[in-house]
């Protein structure tokens, strides 16, 4: 980003005033590390496989483990111990060897290698008084088919191993969330991840809606119709429990077959009635809002119910998001609606967002 990029109204709006905060900003952000807590990504449990259910015994692992630590070179500097010159001065490995003809036959022809005495001396079985192990005496074997357990050479730590996330953010859906008047009702949670790459996002999400009625009445002859004009609808964001002030309104849109307005009859007289009816998906777009990572936003929606009624004495009207995938579309008791139901799919919530930089 250039020095001119401030120019921009969204990033100048953020430079200048991140958040409308009432409260202190100490208690908004304790808010917001409760509220971001749901969206914690646990590190990966450390499961190594167990021998025991693969076959082995206790004996074999031991013996194992023991024949891995007794290959280990203790001079690796090359310069043998005190104790170590004494017994090979002691045993005579120092003094002249005799060699039988065969083998300076195979050192002359190139098939022995003069380092290697026994190829193989490692798979011998030898006794652990030889191999200087304290303790009676058990026979040593090195069995490389018996998986190392219990053998660390080297300390990993686990716990603190984070994992490459790729999401730059995560959501929870309020799932059949009611929408009365005048009822801000919590229809998602937004959280900002460690992954985000700008500092300010434009977000978009496409909710599926219905509207729901119930009521009472004696009177015959009743009638009702209802509707969701896009005036009847506004969106509030809050962070740690405080109002955001967005830089702009958020634009409201339909799907292509959405049924903004329907109307239906009481069947019977007198009668308690209700119902339900998939009106089609919602989009709202153009929302504004700082995505420094750890940040949770929690947003709301409000409704104002909009309708008109003949003859019914009671009647409460009410807009449903996050209509279930698995939901009926209509619904009827002691009503009927005299339009069907939006034909637009009822899909699942979905958010998008990109740089506002």
């Amino acid at each position: 980003m250039t020095t001119n990029d401030r120019d921009d109204p969204i990033i100048y709006f953020f430079f200048m005033r991140s958040h409308t905060i009432t409260m202190s900003n100490c208690e908004a952000t304790r808010q917001n590390k409760r509220n971001s807590l749901v969206f914690n990504t646990p590190g990966t449990r450390y499961t190594p496989v167990n021998p025991y259910a693969l076959g082995y015994t206790q004996q074999q692992l031991d013996m194992r483990r023991k024949a891995e630590i007794l290959q280990y070179n203790k001079t690796s500097n090359g310069k043998p111990t005190k104790k170590e010159s004494w017994v090979t001065l002691v045993r005579g490995s120092t003094q002249r060897k005799q060699y039988s003809s065969y083998y300076l036959k195979q050192l002359q022809d190139g098939s022995l290698d003069p380092e290697e005495i026994c190829p193989n001396d490692k798979f011998i079985p030898t006794s652990s008084k030889n191999a200087g192990v304290p303790g009676p005496a058990i026979t040593l074997y090195y069995d490389p088919t018996v998986p190392l357990y219990n053998y660390n050479s080297m300390q990993i730590a686990y716990g603190t191993q984070n994992r490459d996330e790729q999401l730059q953010s995560k959501w929870l859906t309020n799932y059949e969330t009611d929408v009365t008047d005048n009822n801000m009702q919590k229809i998602f949670t937004l959280n900002i991840r460690p992954s985000i790459d700008e500092p300010v996002y434009i977000y978009s999400f496409t909710t599926s809606v219905g509207l729901y009625i119930s009521g009472n009445t004696t009177q015959p002859d009743g009638m009702f119709t209802m509707s969701i004009p896009t005036n009847n609808l506004s969106l509030s964001v809050t962070y740690g429990g405080q109002h955001v002030t967005l830089p702009y309104t958020p634009t409201i849109t339909f799907s292509p077959h959405f049924v903004q307005s329907i109307s239906g009859d009481i069947a019977n007289n007198p009668a308690t009635f209700a119902g339900r009816v998939y009106m089609g998906e919602l989009t709202f777009s153009n929302i504004v809002l700082n995505t420094a990572a750890n940040m949770t936003y929690d947003i709301y929606l409000d409704y104002v119910p909009s309708y008109v009624v003949n003859n019914i004495d009671n009647v409460s009207v009410y807009i449903i998001t996050n209509f279930g995938s698995t939901s009926d579309k209509f619904q009827e008791a002691e009503l009927v609606f005299s339009s069907q139901a939006s034909t637009d799919n009822v899909g699942t919530f979905s958010l998008t967002g990109v740089s506002a930089v």
